[in-house]
């Protein structure tokens, strides 16, 4: 990617505030200052120094610096200084368009520094954000688009997703926002990697309310330390399940991802307890070590309950990085992701169907593999090839099947794309059940289930990490459990004078 060097704050022209409306404004009346508006050629607006002060209030759209909407040709705003809006008036505002790039500009105290609302394939790369309120840079119901290699600092929230989905935060400097550097609320399918994250005042990084969301690579340094006086405390991250309980039973159903795997891993944690001395995935390897900690982060959450904020662990990253994470990472201009969860039983098979999707109008051949860690299970085809066209998707199918030898549990797929020079990735749960229990099986008359099933998870969450003594006092705990221990004894001791002996059966 080539950067664009800002300009000097004295080389700006002044400009009163833009506002484009459909390509048809796309004129040098507008601020236009070259261009056709095609891939190859598009619109460039850059240059200009505008005070977006005294706009207006409340308007439905059009408060803004400058104002593009509903376009779909190629454009690029750069080298621009916005600034001055507050309290009402935004810096940069992209709104119902797609193509559009947005760079090296400089956003100041503005309401939102960077707005980028129901659009897809855009680009925010190499600005500087700051002194905005409430938000640096904001995406809303934002598709297949990239936030990269900005400079965040010093807003109310420095980067707020809200239903963006498929879009990648990648490269960023957060720092010193009042309230959150990093924040989102139902969004799916995002990847936030390699971003220093660093003093803001109340979280890191939250996940609210989102899903198959993908965390890594990513330096948390020091945030937490000037939480709101309305809050209990600040933590680095936080993530949410994606439901909520009327009784005090926290929920444990979050289905983002803080690392990505092994051997690439996790993030890094100023507050994390440091030791590496063993390595591998179950970092067991002793001793050798391997640049990742030897033990877990554990990943907070908070539960509200009788209007009282508990907080509990609900996620983990397996694998901290024992020192911060300083290479550049090169995203790919493509996104393979899946819904599905594959469920069948010994010697069947089922379909499941990945969506690759191009970024920034990438086109090219994509050869995507299929692996599954589940003895005696088989993916077809295991690799493919797909001709992605520039801006589109495609969902092809693909097929796993269970030999009569493959053992009940639950396992993994996962499944790759790579255009030769990059590549994304997705992991799937794969459910292999007993042949009487069928998939999509429903108890008498529609009921559901009295006892719900097991929710595989993909960050290795466990209802264990709950605290204990939120829920039942210690010592009756370990009463119940001199209890039980006494009971199970007996009924061994009578079970093995009332009962042959019989083979075992294998451990699968």
């Amino acid at each position: 990617m080539i950067r664009v060097s800002l300009v000097q704050a004295s080389a700006y022209q002044p400009h009163s505030p833009i506002t484009i409306i459909g390509n048809k404004d796309f004129t040098s009346a507008n601020g236009v200052t070259g261009g056709t508006g095609t891939p190859s050629d598009p619109y460039i607006i850059q240059g200009w120094d505008i005070n977006a002060s005294g706009i207006g209030c409340c308007n439905a759209y059009g408060n803004a610096g400058i104002d593009i909407q509903q376009t779909n040709a190629s454009f690029i705003v750069r080298n621009v200084y916005v600034h001055q809006g507050l309290p009402v008036d935004e810096g940069i505002s992209l709104r119902l368009v797609s193509n559009g790039l947005v760079e090296n500009t400089v956003t100041s105290k503005d309401y939102f520094g960077i707005v980028v609302s129901s659009s897809t394939n855009v680009t925010v790369t190499g600005n500087t954000v700051s002194s905005n309120n409430p938000y640096g840079i904001y995406l809303y119901q934002t598709t297949k688009s990239l936030v990269d290699a900005n400079d965040v600092s010093s807003n109310n929230v420095g980067i707020f997703l809200f239903s963006a989905n498929s879009t990648i935060v990648s490269n960023n400097n957060v720092h010193d926002s009042s309230v959150i550097g990093v924040d989102t609320y139902t969004t799916r399918n995002d990847t936030f990697v390699a971003n220093n994250v660093s003093s803001n005042g109340w979280i890191g990084l939250r996940l609210l309310y989102s899903d198959y969301d993908l965390v890594y690579h990513n330096n948390f340094i020091s945030n937490g330390q000037n939480p709101p006086p309305y809050n209990q405390g600040g933590i680095q991250i936080s993530d949410s399940p994606l439901s909520t309980s009327s009784t005090y039973n926290p929920p444990q159903n979050t289905t983002n991802s803080w690392d990505n795997g092994y051997p690439t891993g996790g993030n890094y944690y100023s507050d994390g307890i440091h030791l590496d001395t063993c390595s591998g995935p179950a970092q067991n390897i002793c001793y050798y070590s391997d640049g990742i900690n030897d033990g877990p982060y554990l990943v907070r959450s908070e539960y509200v309950y009788n209007y009282q904020g508990y907080f509990y662990y609900i996620a983990r990253d397996r694998y901290p990085l024992e020192r911060p994470y300083s290479a550049t990472t090169v995203m790919p201009s493509f996104t393979i992701s899946s819904d599905t969860s594959p469920t069948l039983s010994p010697n069947s098979s089922s379909t499941f169907t990945v969506r690759l999707v191009s970024l920034h109008n990438y086109a090219g051949p994509i050869t995507i593999s299929a692996t599954t860690d589940a003895p005696n299970c088989t993916i077809s085809p295991s690799l493919t090839n797909i001709n992605l066209p520039p801006g589109s998707q495609a969902s092809p199918t693909l097929t796993v099947s269970a030999s009569s030898k493959a053992p009940i549990g639950t396992y993994h797929i996962d499944v790759q794309g790579s255009d030769g020079s990059t590549s994304d990735a997705t992991r799937m749960a794969l459910i292999v059940m007993a042949a009487s229990q069928p998939p999509n099986s429903q108890p008498p008359n529609n009921q559901p289930p009295t006892t719900p099933p097991e929710q595989p998870t993909t960050n290795g969450a466990s209802p264990s990490l709950t605290p204990a003594i939120f829920l039942i006092p210690t010592g009756i705990l370990a009463v119940v459990a001199g209890i039980l221990t006494i009971s199970a004894l007996n009924r061994k001791k009578s079970s093995q004078k009332s009962q042959p002996a019989t083979q075992g059966s294998r451990r699968c």
